[in-house]
């Protein structure tokens, strides 16, 4: 079968706002579309829809499980296997062994969906979990175009990226670098309402992890629309490891209720490096950048090599309250006496604001130092990284110079503006998960043009050239 476009989905969400821009892609564009379905409960909406798809779960039970090692599946898909399997095993708790089968029939299953049908390109959400990176790796194998899709850092716009994990900035024509109405306005917004980008699909876990949003109604309605998925209609979906989120969440409840004896308030006139913890289990650090992944051991070393003078100011993601370790950040508050940690309901605009610097391995917060024009050390794989606005460090041993360069730095706010120009023409409009017609309008044409400006549809046709390198 000819499919000019394969939509790749987690959840049922995914389904109901992809479909409509599926339908338009086809109807409006002649494009041959399917998705690649990973819940089962979104079935029946493609069935109503009358488009096609290839059911993961119905085809996992038809096919034989995948026998396959740790090396081969490595070898044939040209990454680590820990690479593929790490996020998913400190999210699940599963076993390794597990979770190398299950990756290995996955590839198998995408490998024959690849070999029987012309497959233009797949479209998919950027995730760390072993069915997300496991298509990308076996699209790259079959030569198939892969496009990963997740939020900009300017509200409601996103960023695709073709063929490649790292999402980093395309070159932009020079002779366009007028900043425009729409970014002068969100710079002033932040400036002045000191607002951070949540994006509406990421909001709910915005809140503190207390024991009212523990038990709040949108997690009962979540947890009961799971149970009755799986207990009630035998339905599979991929992310349905139900006590297992019951008992995380429980304990972030407890760890924050416990953390609360430590937690402190920046003190007026003291000097201070910022680190902003970024969420544990986030594919920015799983996926990209999972040689930090310990961020507690990380904040001691940073603590470890500040000037004489200097505080470090850690503070958790507010996604991610009571996510971290207590034993291990207990352990550094106590071995490192110049670390506070600042309550997580304080705003990151007004600790950035009156910080020496900013370190961060690949955190947003980085870009909003920028946007601030303060000093930014960055440890890890990002977008702003080698674009002459950060100090980047190569070497984790190398980090006490990279501070004391940053604590004397005054950064260029010429260079930083053109920066943030090329970051956000970079982007697109239009935002995941919000269904509203405006915004299934901006982002139907934000992928219609990147599809058409990488080559991968014309002519209401697909480009045949270009496949992954």
């Amino acid at each position: 079968m000819k499919i000019d476009i394969l939509f790749a989905i987690m959840a049922v969400q995914e389904v109901v706002f992809f479909a409509p821009i599926a339908r338009r892609l086809m109807e409006e564009e002649g494009l041959k579309v399917a998705f690649l379905t990973f819940h089962e409960a979104g079935d029946d909406i493609l069935d109503k829809e009358g488009i096609p798809y290839f059911s993961l779960h119905k085809l996992k039970r038809s096919s034989p499980a995948a026998s396959i090692n740790a090396s081969d599946i490595g070898k044939q898909l040209g990454v680590d296997t820990d690479h593929l399997v790490f996020h998913e095993m400190h999210t699940s708790g599963r076993k390794k062994s597990a979770l190398i089968s299950k990756a290995a029939n996955y590839s198998s299953i995408f490998d024959k969906i690849m070999q029987d049908n012309d497959i233009g390109c797949i479209v998919q959400e950027l995730g760390g979990f072993i069915a997300p990176l496991t298509l990308y790796y076996v699209a790259r194998k079959n030569n198939v175009n892969h496009v990963f899709i997740e939020p900009a850092m300017f509200r409601k716009r996103v960023v695709f990226t073709l063929n490649r994990l790292y999402a980093d900035i395309t070159d932009t024509d020079e002779r366009d670098l007028e900043m425009s109405d729409e970014l002068s306005q969100l710079l002033n917004e932040y400036m002045t309402k000191k607002t951070v980008v949540i994006p509406k699909k990421d909001r709910h876990f915005f809140q503190d992890m207390t024991f009212r949003r523990l038990f709040s109604s949108d997690n009962f309605r979540r947890l009961g629309r799971k149970l009755f998925h799986k207990y009630v209609l035998g339905r599979e979906e991929e992310y349905n490891w139900i006590m297992r989120y019951i008992n995380m969440h429980v304990i972030k409840a407890f760890r924050r209720k416990l953390l609360s004896g430590y937690y402190t308030q920046p003190q007026e006139g003291e000097k201070y490096v910022y680190y902003p913890f970024h969420v544990p289990l986030d594919v920015q650090l799983t996926a990209r950048c999972p040689e930090f992944f310990d961020q507690e051991t990380l904040v001691g070393k940073i603590a470890g090599s500040l000037p004489q003078g200097y505080m470090l100011y850690i503070k958790e993601h507010p996604a991610a309250i009571g996510g971290h370790s207590l034993s291990k950040l207990k352990d550094a508050l106590a071995r490192h006496g110049n670390i506070r940690l600042i309550h997580p309901g304080k705003n990151s605009y007004d600790i950035i604001r009156n910080a020496a610097c900013i370190i961060t391995v690949n955190s947003k917060v980085g870009v909003e130092a920028i946007m601030q024009g303060k000093p930014v050390v960055v440890l890890g794989k990002t977008f702003y990284r080698g674009k002459g606005v950060t100090i980047d460090v190569e070497d984790i041993n190398d980090v006490s110079k990279a501070i004391s360069e940053a604590i004397g730095l005054r950064p260029d706010m010429e260079k930083s503006r053109h920066f943030l120009n090329r970051a956000f023409k970079w982007s697109y409009k239009g935002e995941l998960y919000e269904n509203s017609p405006e915004n299934v309008d901006y982002f139907y044409g934000s992928l219609k043009s990147f599809l058409s400006k990488s080559g991968l549809i014309a002519n209401n046709a697909r480009v045949l050239e270009g496949v992954a390198k």
